[in-house]
């Protein structure tokens, strides 16, 4: 059996190829979620990450958007509405810089809800909302009627417990008719409730999958599959192998330099040298001052470009040259490294 039903949703659609950029806009959240993914330095702290980027600043988010390709955002949290001025400035922001077919979509629980904030977002130009509702306690499920037909598509998004299937069903069963669309999302480890889920006897798979809860979400689409109805479930594994890495890959495409080697996973391979190498022929030390000068001596004598990193403090080239550079140069190295604002270091070999 295939893992949804009916048509996908747009942001769905945006994310699978990577076309998304993630907007963490705060940690603030009136809710304790067992599945909160997030870590103990954002649970609860107003900070606000584009993706790999921790900045408040507008301009520089707008920057990261572009340079990842983005064709949209998805923002999250902690719980935006938590935020709400900063969320809308933000919407009216992005949407002023890339235009009104720039797909915007936001998560967010129940609990901030009201006919107030809905027509705040709907000013702002929020093209998509996905809600979590608690599955546990029904208090607050008749907030979902302030939802309908507000935005262009409004949809349900929770993770599947194990076992349980006949709350998911009850659910969708009271909310079928005022949302659009079902996202069921495959339960993972959370650090922050470890204690909770040895309790519940939850088993961690190798992948950080809660065993059962993928069990639990196909018997859900099963129930459903003559409905009609738009349910859609999405696999951690989808998350990091194809989400993640055709983000990456888009990227990649955007920011690498004419020197770089763009990997099949999107990665980037390059030859460096950091400063402090020391020269062979005359064992001085190259100091980040010096780096101007090191560059333009390196693109005489090899004849391709050489590239400055200054945040890093090292000179990026050729991967092909790495061989011939090291004979003059120590601390020479190829670098795989991701194509995000840190630059994380995947794997370095040191060739000197």
């Amino acid at each position: 059996m295939r893992n949804y039903i009916g048509e996908l949703a747009k942001g769905c659609k945006s994310c699978a190829r990577g076309e998304k950029s993630v907007l963490f806009i705060t940690g603030k959240c009136p809710r304790r979620c067992l599945y909160c993914p997030l870590s103990e330095e954002k649970k609860d702290s107003d900070l606000i990450y584009t993706n790999e980027l921790k900045s408040r600043s507008i301009e520089k988010i707008i920057e990261e958007i572009k340079a990842g390709g983005s064709k949209g955002v998805g923002i999250t949290g902690g719980d935006p509405l938590s935020v709400i001025s900063r969320t809308v400035a933000f919407i009216k922001s992005l949407k002023k810089e890339f235009g009104k077919e720039f797909h915007i979509h936001l998560y967010t629980s129940l609990d901030l809800i009201s006919a107030d904030i809905i027509k705040k977002l709907q000013n702002a130009g929020l093209d998509e909302l996905r809600v979590h509702p608690d599955i546990e306690n029904k208090k607050l499920w008749s907030r979902l009627d302030f939802l309908t037909g507000k935005f262009g598509e409004v949809g349900i998004e929770i993770p599947v417990f194990p076992k349980s299937e006949k709350k998911v069903l009850e659910l969708i069963a009271y909310s079928k008719d005022k949302v659009d669309f079902f996202n069921l999302n495959e339960l993972e480890y959370a650090t922050l409730y470890e204690n909770y889920y040895k309790k519940k006897g939850w088993k961690v798979l190798l992948g950080y999958q809660v065993k059962g809860s993928r069990k639990a979400a196909f018997k859900v689409l099963k129930k459903l599959k003559k409905s009609g109805l738009r349910v859609h479930f999405c696999s951690a594994n989808f998350k990091d192998d194809v989400q993640f890495v055709n983000r990456i890959k888009l990227r990649a495409k955007n920011v690498a330099l004419l020197t770089d080697k763009i990997t099949r996973d999107g990665m980037l391979l390059r030859g460096v040298i950091y400063s402090g190498a020391r020269s062979e022929k005359t064992g001085v030390g190259v100091s980040s001052k010096c780096l101007l000068k090191l560059k333009k001596d390196l693109e005489k004598e090899f004849g391709s470009e050489f590239f400055i990193d200054k945040k890093k403090k090292r000179i990026i080239f050729d991967v092909n040259l790495a061989r011939s550079v090291s004979v003059k140069f120590s601390e020479c190295y190829v670098v795989e490294e991701y194509p995000t604002i840190d630059s994380l270091e995947v794997e370095v070999e040191k060739l000197s």
